[in-house]
């Protein structure tokens, strides 16, 4: 598919699609006015394809012509059909012997000839390598080096070490990369891969990469080709190797068909009688005519990729001004103007037409023009114009046809030409007349179809955003951008919370093997999804959708490691996966029934039964855990066991051994027991000198030395969690069994709150080890690790045991069903908190206070500017324009926030609890017990005490002139107190209210209460609005937006939503603690738990540029075809 901004066409050749796009370049499948087949790339930089007009090479893709068309730089080579070598090696595996060998010396061919030639490639990879049918064709010639900055992708892990020191890339680049080509070849791994740009540099520059793979005469050129040092390799005709293997496209490979061939099939399953209108149809394309679909040919065409619709059809409809067929002003149009050159049929169309195209389209032109004015006969043919088109209606025409509307109007002309000598000139007045009519008649017509073309507009963007509900966990990336096309077509209510909803979703992309099978192994690795199905061991790289690897085993292999990498013979012997060869090193561990063996190398460390085994990252460690809880920490080189910690294990179906994990620099041992995860620190535990299946010398069995006659030990209690809901650290406080010592209690630390779950359920560490992440229950908890507090939890659809962050550790991906990995978004969870407890924003939502220690700090949050902070510490409050601060206490301060002084103290006689300002700034409210009292800031003197009325919610209305405290409206002209009635019923109890807000306009008023109720109310008129129901939990904090159309209720969620229907928009961000719209209103603040100021956008315009950027952009054609086939295609992003 072509994209919006892709030229037409490149000097005398026809684009017709994209065939990839990269560093280098962009290349499409182009064909000249003859037909012919071309590739056309728009290179990212300065070409210098000119050159290589005049290398030859069977291995070298031809270069045709280089030009430059409209300031457009293009190179044209010859089209190669095959695949090219990474997708080869999906297909077919690594390549071996003698055709590994004829690969090399085909590539080693190539380069030979440009080096001899004077011209070097620059970017050698996989992907420019094809594999035709003639053999092997290096592609991208003529293009510039890709740049060796921002992301990483593939081809940068094929620059030589030179190019990244900012060296040219010269010939003895390209050898580079010819060697790291053919390790790829053999292996199916990118030979330098890394995690990050940095770790893709450090690999290039240091390591030498495991040639163990390749035969021996290419084993050494290799070797030399991937010198760091560019004077350490061989020029290219040293790299001359013969093989007399041929190298054919691997079976499965389907080649892209050409666009001709694409439309001549479609074309040929049509029926006579639809075929016979194929031609006039395209015809009056080509002349830019909108054709009316007489033959039904327009949707074959269009489900074939030829054409494309920009109009919405409807079902016809009778209205008050005519039928309705159709809406908007769109047209059909071909995919690409390549089709005309593309098909041989249509160019002969093409040519039996080309003369009388320009008389029809003047009979088209005029019949148009007639119809727009209502047919009058001043706007008929007459005379030699006429006789010129009845001539070539009669003769001429050979696949053009006339559509109705041009019938009529030869037709009519005839008509007028017979009848002018005996025509009548109206009268004036008549004239008049008739025409005051037909304006009218015209204005209601258009009024109406305007009507109904809204109404039909908002019907298909609620229907987009329903699509879009329906896919948000199955494809949340998918629900995502229908979201936002929901809103771009129409900004209905429902396509707004879908919007909102799209921003907050957790789930950020869900993907499933495409051959899912329940009776194969799952594994998750990071990024990677992998699937054990007893003979084949498949790797999927689940961001990018893409087939990594497949490995084929032994039979009788009937064991895993669980990362995947190596697994067990029959003869109990381990390979590496990839390879197919004994581990030469690395620590790992193999289960096969309920016995697990840890390896270093290919020989096994020690053996396990009906016990679980972690390993450390570096595979200096390992814990072993037995179904009575009992963990013991072993040392793997010494094999030596160095403590014993005891959790309380998990009793009933789901007894078995705790699982563990280490976290990635191996100084925390997560174990999950039956009250939640302890936490060891192995480098304190206490030395212990029992182990697993210990002989006498405390050293551990060897495979198949198991003691049969140990008995399990009794519940020793041990270390676990707090009940659910508990949120502090605790120190292990329990020493039940003999194993669990004081140094055990030094080093154990337990995490409160972490849910139950199964024996299969592991822990996981982020890559940083900064969080851990709990499944069970039906849902994951998320811990900071270091602060021992729960960051966030979310829901599981259906999963299975597989828990892992992704690599960057932005991600938490979980297996869910048969073969789907669902990855969720971590990305926003807090940074490590420092000590921090209220917050609160003043008025305007500009100026934010939080409390830090015995501190407040204050932030202006538009320039992200920390003003200072004042020593002081209790309930906050600010007047509406951020001048000033009050802060609870005993006594209450009142603060200047530019700089930070202080402007008055008042002792209210006790300690105060809450505490309001006026929008001035000139009266404050304090709470103490049941009394409430107000006070002038200026002189600190009491103004007025209200007995009875004290409450720890306070909000002065926008004129300062009320007070709301809890149930109580203050007159603080006259003192006057007005008790307000909340129940829900004469005989309901009262409720709590725990927040108040006024509206800005100050006549609606807010009031959160306890059983998580939010009740409108109106002061005018001393009645209820209406109620808003968020859940079960107390609101802690409620804000309205400057405009008064939204408002946010902060309680276990943080939700928003619209004042005037009271239906939820949706949810936001959560935050710790402070609630505040930006002066703007299109952005909701809040404090975040590392005291940081984070915010959400809720205006939609922007809340879909954030979306389209967490789904990274827009629908693809074929998608809106297929998800939103009732309207147009929009790039919404």
């Amino acid at each position: 598919m072509m994209v919006p901004g892709d030229p037409e066409r490149l000097g005398g050749y026809w684009l017709a699609a994209r065939l990839g796009a990269g560093g280098r370049g962009v290349v499409y499948d182009a064909y000249d006015d003859d037909g012919r087949r071309y590739a056309v790339t728009v290179p990212r930089g300065e070409s210098g394809g000119r050159r290589f007009e005049r290398v030859t090479c069977p291995h070298l893709a031809e270069v045709v012509a280089v030009g430059v068309d409209a300031g457009v730089p293009y190179v044209v080579s010859e089209y190669v059909d095959g695949p090219d070598l990474r997708r080869a090696v999906e297909l077919h595996g690594p390549y071996r012997g003698d055709e590994l060998v004829a690969l090399a010396g085909a590539l080693a061919a190539a380069l030979g000839a440009l080096h001899e030639a004077g011209l070097t490639h620059r970017g050698l990879n996989p992907e420019s390598v094809l594999l035709a049918d003639g053999g092997p064709k290096v592609i991208e010639l003529g293009l510039p080096e890709p740049a060796a900055a921002g992301s990483v992708d593939e081809s940068f892990t094929y620059l030589a070490p030179e190019v990244l020191t900012g060296q040219e890339a010269g010939a003895a680049a390209d050898v580079f990369a010819w060697g790291a080509v053919v390790l790829f070849a053999a292996t199916g791994h990118d030979p330098f891969r890394g995690e990050s740009l940095g770790g893709v540099m450090h690999r290039l520059l240091t390591v030498d990469p495991d040639l163990s793979t390749l035969p021996d005469p290419l084993r050494e050129l290799v070797g030399r080709a991937l010198a760091k040092d560019p004077a350490g390799r061989p020029v290219a005709k040293e790299l001359h190797l013969e093989s007399t293997a041929e190298i054919h496209p691997p079976e499965g490979h389907a080649g892209r068909r050409s666009l001709g061939e694409v439309a001549e099939q479609a074309y040929l399953a049509l029926t006579p009688a639809q075929q016979e209108e194929v031609p006039g149809l395209l015809l009056r394309l080509l002349d830019d005519d909108n054709p009316h679909d007489e033959g039904d040919v327009l949707q074959p065409l269009m489900d074939a990729g030829l054409l494309v619709r920009r109009s919405v059809r409807v079902p016809p409809a009778e209205t008050p001004v005519g039928k309705l067929v159709a809406v908007g002003d769109g047209r059909v149009a071909p995919a690409s103007a390549a089709l005309y050159r593309a098909w041989p049929r249509l160019r002969g169309w093409v040519a039996d037409e080309r003369e009388s195209m320009q008389t029809h389209r003047r009979i088209r032109e005029a019949a148009a023009h007639w119809s727009r004015h209502r047919r009058g006969r001043s706007h008929l043919f007459r005379g030699e114009e006429l006789d010129t088109a009845l001539g070539w209606a009669a003769t001429k025409r050979r696949h053009l046809r006339l559509n109705q509307l041009e019938r009529d109007f030869i037709n009519d002309s005839v008509i007028l030409s017979k009848q002018r000598r005996r025509l009548l000139i109206p009268v004036l007045t008549t004239l008049g007349a008739v025409l005051a009519v037909a304006v009218s008649m015209a204005v209601v017509s258009v009024q109406g179809q305007n009507e109904l073309r809204g109404q039909l507009v908002e019907a298909n963007a609620r229907a987009v955003a329903a699509r879009a509900e329906a896919l948000r966990t199955s494809d949340p990336r998918t629900a995502m951008r229908l979201s936002v096309a929901a809103w771009r077509m129409s900004p209905v209510f429902e396509a707004r919370a879908a919007l909102q909803a799209s921003l907050v979703q957790p789930e950020l992309g869900v993907f499933t093997d495409p051959a899912p099978d329940s009776r194969a192994r799952y594994l998750l690795r990071g990024d990677e999804l992998v699937k054990w199905d007893v003979d084949t061991v498949t790797v999927w790289d689940v961001v990018a959708g893409r087939h990594v690897a497949s490995y084929g085993l032994p039979p009788g292999n009937a064991a895993l490691s669980d990362d995947g990498r190596f697994a067990e013979g029959v003869d109990g012997r381990p390979f590496d996966v990839a390879t197919g060869r004994p581990p030469a090193a690395g620590v790992y561990a193999i289960s096969r029934g309920d016995r697990t063996r840890v390896y270093r190398g290919d020989q096994v460390v020690f053996e396990v039964a009906d016990r679980k085994v972690a390993l450390s990252a570096d595979g200096t460690r390992a814990a072993v855990s037995r179904v009575d809880g009992r963990v013991e920490l072993w040392e793997v080189a010494g094999r030596t066991k160095t403590a014993t910690v005891v959790v309380r294990p998990l009793r009933g179906a789901d007894a078995a051994a705790p699982s563990m994990a280490f976290s990635p620099d191996g100084s925390v041992l997560a174990v999950a027991g039956r009250d939640g995860v302890t936490l060891v620190d192995p480098a304190k535990a206490a030395t212990d000198a029992h182990g697993p299946d210990a002989r006498s010398d405390g050293t551990p069995a060897q495979a198949r030395r198991r003691d049969p006659t140990e008995t399990r030990r009794p519940d020793t209690g041990g270390v676990g969690a707090d009940e659910a809901g508990a949120a502090e650290l605790r120190a292990a406080d329990r020493a039940d069994g003999p194993e669990t010592t004081a140094a055990q209690r030094a080093v154990t630390q337990r995490l409160a709150a972490a849910p139950h779950g199964t024996s299969a359920d592991v822990p996981a560490f982020s890559p940083d080890g900064r969080l851990l992440a709990l499944p069970g229950n039906g849902e994951v908890r998320v811990w900071n690790v270091a602060e021992r507090r729960l960051a966030g939890s979310y829901p599981l659809r259906d999963p299975q045991p597989g828990l892992a962050f992704s690599a960057d550790g932005t991600a938490l991906r979980y297996l869910s069903g048969t073969g789907s990995v669902v990855s969720l978004d971590v990305s926003g969870l807090p940074a490590p908190a420092h000590d921090h407890a209220a917050a609160a924003f003043s008025g305007n939502g500009r100026y934010a206070a939080k409390e830090v220690g015995n501190t407040i700090e204050l932030t202006d949050t538009v320039e992200g500017r920390k003003l200072g902070r004042i020593t002081a510490a209790g309930d906050l409050a600010f007047d509406a324009g951020g001048r000033l601060l009050a802060v609870a206490g005993d006594p209450v301060t009142v603060w200047n926030v530019a700089g930070s002084t202080m402007v008055t103290s008042i002792d209210a006689g006790g300690d105060v609890l809450a505490v309001a300002l006026s929008p001035e700034g000139d009266l404050l409210a304090t709470a103490r017990g049941r009394t409430l009292e107000t006070w002038d800031v200026r002189t600190a003197r009491r103004v007025r005490v209200y007995e009875g009325a004290g409450d720890l919610a306070l909000a002065f209305s926008p004129d300062g002139s009320t007070l709301a405290a809890g149930a109580n409206l203050l007159d603080l002209r006259t003192g006057k107190i007005a008790p307000l009635d909340l129940r829900a019923g004469a005989t309901a109890d009262a409720p709590v209210p725990t927040a108040l807000a006024f509206s800005p306009d100050g006549r609606t008023l807010a009031f959160g209460l306890d059983g998580g109720r939010v009740l409108l109310w109106d002061i005018r008129g001393g009645t209820r609005l209406g109620t808003i129901e968020t859940g079960t939990s107390a609101v802690d904090e409620l804000r309205f937006s400057p405009e008064g159309d939204l408002l946010a209720v902060d309680a276990a969620r943080t939700s928003l939503w619209e004042v005037r229907t009271l239906r939820e928009v949706g949810q936001v961000s959560s935050w710790a603690a402070g609630l505040a719209f930006s002066q703007d209103g299109k952005r909701l603040r809040g404090v975040a738990l590392d005291g940081t100021v984070r915010e959400s956008p809720v205006d939609p315009a922007l809340t879909a540029q954030e979306v389209c950027a967490r789904a990274g952009g827009s629908l693809s054609r074929a998608e809106w075809s297929r998800l939103i086939p009732e309207s147009g295609y929009r790039d919404v992003c």
